[in-house]
């Protein structure tokens, strides 16, 4: 299983990133309308830290780059599409957006209404029950490159997918440069790749069609986590030992 190693060194960290908080939100009306009864959205706030937090260390405080409690550094965006509804669940993917068509496309049977393709059958150990899906992970531009994309994900998929036998990901560019001259095919497929080894550290394995499963039945999923957790711990240390040696040069 592969690492998110993070590609910046620690010093750039904005704040310690085990302060970082996510906050769950989802609603509906009391009678769903179109396709709310079959694609359920979930929102997941990241924070550091949480509003009115007194127990602050000194050495973050003494930190002048670190962000206020409670301020927001990214988001979540993850859909629950729920089998055994009334609704065609293809059509309701296709609704919402391009990438979740092509992940329905790719795990439902023909019919799109009712039931897994023969291909997600054989790839899940128990093909039954709700489909998640990882649609965004967005990170504020001072938290990226830190590995902390699958960390957050992989706590949210923990907390969001019971009762689903599998997480779907589509990796797909969210954010394009500000030359889109810089776009090429082979820039694509370079990006792909690299959001596609984020989500394998995690335990997503490739299935068909560019979409990446995650088998919720297999012990994997736990190990990834665990492994993701113990990465964040660390650089959480590697934080805090810098944090106080620079506190210590400028008290010098």
């Amino acid at each position: 299983m592969t690492s998110a190693r993070p590609k910046r060194p620690v010093t750039e960290l904005p704040g310690d990133p085990v302060r970082l908080h996510l906050h769950y939100g989802h609603g509906h009306p009391a009678v769903p309308y179109d396709f709310e009864d079959t694609l359920e959205p979930w929102h997941v706030t990241v924070t550091h830290g949480l509003a009115g937090d007194e127990e602050w260390d000194d050495d973050e405080a003494a930190n002048s780059h670190a962000p206020a409690p409670g301020t927001k550094v990214g988001r979540l965006i993850l859909w629950r599409l729920r089998d055994y509804t009334s609704d065609n669940q293809w059509e309701a993917a296709d609704a919402e957006s391009g990438d979740l068509e092509v992940i329905a496309s790719a795990v439902l049977g023909r019919s799109g209404h009712h039931g897994y393709s023969a291909a997600f059958e054989k790839a899940v150990a128990q093909p039954v029950g709700d489909l998640l899906i990882l649609d965004r992970v967005s990170l504020d531009k001072a938290w990226r490159g830190f590995g902390l994309g699958p960390v957050l994900a992989a706590e949210a998929i923990r907390r969001l997918s019971g009762g689903c036998c599998a997480v779907a990901v589509y990796p797909a560019m969210g954010e394009y440069p500000e030359d889109r001259e810089q776009v090429s095919e082979a820039y694509r497929r370079q990006a792909k790749k690299k959001i596609a080894a984020l989500w394998q550290s995690i335990g997503f394995q490739p299935f068909r069609r560019g979409v990446w499963l995650l088998d919720t039945a297999l012990r994997q999923q736990e190990e990834a986590l665990q492994a993701r957790r113990a990465d964040l711990n660390a650089l959480s240390t590697a934080f805090q030992r810098t944090s106080r040696s620079e506190n210590n040069r400028s008290e010098g």
